[in-house]
């Protein structure tokens, strides 16, 4: 093993080096006037997402309103964070079918992972491209059927891809 040298173990020459970036950056964007800074006014202008991005879950429902999900479990089974619990009961219109009481996702937990999406033999549940996931509290950030099912007025072009995964299976 190497010993450092006592000025070495002070660690000044990084210090002043990050300092150095550190003005040189500010000094470049004082002179520019701020025209070389890539800057989105984020409410009126929103960052273009991709495709692919999986943000906020939800839950889909079918044409006479009803969820999609027949709460099978294949979700909070196939969640790693173990953060989608889901509590089922008979349909009183369907005694075959299922439909879940209680649906809830703690966002806190999830990792966004989409296995949930994968798992799902209805394509009950899907991810949004919504961005924000944000909130006050803790508990505002466990989602329950009616947060979960809120309608997206942005989903066009995320809804056509999800058709078109779902026209290849």
């Amino acid at each position: 093993t190497t010993s450092l040298r006592p000025l070495e173990r002070l660690y000044i020459v990084q210090i002043l080096k990050g300092m150095w970036i550190t003005m040189r950056h500010l000094v470049g964007n004082v002179l520019s006037q701020g025209r070389n800074m890539r800057v989105i006014e984020y409410p009126d202008v929103r960052k273009p997402m991709a495709e692919r991005y999986r943000g906020a879950h939800r839950l889909t429902t079918r044409p006479d309103g009803k969820l999609k999900c027949v709460a099978c479990m294949c979700c909070s089974t196939a969640c790693p964070a173990k953060c989608i619990s889901i509590v089922a009961d008979e349909d009183p219109e369907d005694p075959i079918e299922k439909y879940p009481v209680r649906f809830e996702i703690d966002m806190l937990r999830c990792i966004y992972c989409g296995y949930c999406v994968e798992a799902c033999p209805k394509d009950a549940i899907f991810m949004s491209t919504e961005l924000e996931l944000a909130g006050f509290t803790r508990a505002s950030l466990k989602y329950d059927i009616d947060k979960l099912k809120r309608t997206m007025p942005e989903l066009g072009p995320r809804m056509d891809y999800i058709k078109r995964i779902n026209e290849r299976w």
